[in-house]
């Protein structure tokens, strides 16, 4: 499996681009429209959208590439709050992309997306369907922590949904995971050990 990021041009979030066959893709957290011509130029055809949450920072590029074909999937918990205040597109003044969500999914399922196995992990705070996906294949695990958790940080949560309480939970069920590449939604990529050694919203749990 080859993971690709794509950084925002100004401001924007992380996007992921995880394929098996470099012909099919799943994209998480396609931040901007943008997205669907490296994807082009990467000769890559988008099949799937995971959606870590629906902030509008994550989802710019999500209306173009469902209009290619692909589908789009979020938590069940995330979904209902598609497309409302919470998604903070008025809180910002971005211009909306809407977009409908094709499938949910629940806390510890496991999908195989484009010959790539898929689980989800349920971790609220930041928003209250927020989840991580965790991907592995015969290279390895990988984590896609959305605004969960970052290098050294983690997500706010002051936003419409978010619970502090919740995220130290969602803490926690990440920190016991052992040790894997994190690709987090901004900054840059780290590993689970790193941040249980560094991270201080991770030591003082």
């Amino acid at each position: 499996m080859d993971v690709i990021k794509i950084y925002p041009r100004g401001f924007g979030a992380n996007a992921y681009v995880l394929t098996a066959d470099n012909k099919n893709a799943i994209v998480i957290d396609p931040a901007q429209k943008r997205i669907e011509g490296e994807l082009i130029k990467l000769g890559l055809t988008p099949k799937y959208v995971l959606l870590t949450h629906c902030h509008f920072d994550h989802v710019g590029g999500v209306s173009a590439l469902q209009a290619s074909g692909a589908k789009v999937l979020c938590s069940e918990k995330e979904k209902p709050l598609v497309g409302t205040n919470a998604d903070l597109f008025e809180a910002f003044g971005a211009p909306r992309e809407a977009y409908t969500v094709d499938e949910t999914l629940g806390d510890n399922e496991t999908r195989t997306l484009c010959g790539i196995e898929i689980t989800v992990l349920s971790t609220p705070g930041h928003t209250a369907g927020g989840v991580c996906y965790l991907a592995e294949d015969e290279t390895g695990k990988y984590l896609f922590t959305g605004d969960t958790l970052f290098a050294g940080s983690i997500g706010r949560t002051d936003f419409p949904t978010g619970d502090l309480s919740a995220l130290r939970q969602s803490l926690r069920r990440l920190s016991a995971l052992g040790d894997m590449p994190v690709y987090s939604g901004h900054g840059d990529e780290t590993t689970l050990e790193t941040e249980r050694k560094t991270n201080p919203f991770l030591t003082d749990l």
